[in-house]
């Protein structure tokens, strides 16, 4: 019989709370989802500054979310989080997000990514 020996398998650091917090670990993890939105071709600068106005301010500032990304002619793309310091986006964020963008005339494709975590993309 062989018996194995624990020793070399790697077990997870014990930290204090008040480092797990700084590292947005455990339970101060945080978590949010990818955004891929493409246009329709054609559209002109104002209207798709219009609808990054109304995107700000109706689907993203409005339901407590916050948006890293970038944006072109053709397309939005970034990460959505909570605006709140230790928040998370739920499930029901994503379904939310994703119907405004699906009823935006101006907009072709939407994908959103699963939840993970913000900080370590895992």
């Amino acid at each position: 019989m062989t018996v194995t020996n624990n020793a070399n398998a790697k077990k997870a650091p014990q930290r204090s709370k008040r480092l797990r917090k700084k590292l947005f670990q455990d339970e101060f993890a945080t978590f949010g989802f990818e955004l891929e939105c493409e246009f329709k071709e054609d559209l002109s600068e104002e209207v798709i500054s219009q609808f990054v106005d109304s995107f700000f301010i109706d689907a993203i500032n409005a339901e407590g979310l916050a948006f890293g990304g970038g944006l072109s002619s053709k397309r939005l793309s970034g990460f959505i989080g909570s605006n709140q310091r230790y928040g998370s986006t739920t499930e029901a964020d994503k379904e939310k997000l994703l119907a405004w963008l699906k009823a935006q005339p101006q907009v072709a494709t939407v994908e959103l990514g699963e939840i993970i975590d913000a900080n370590y993309y895992i």
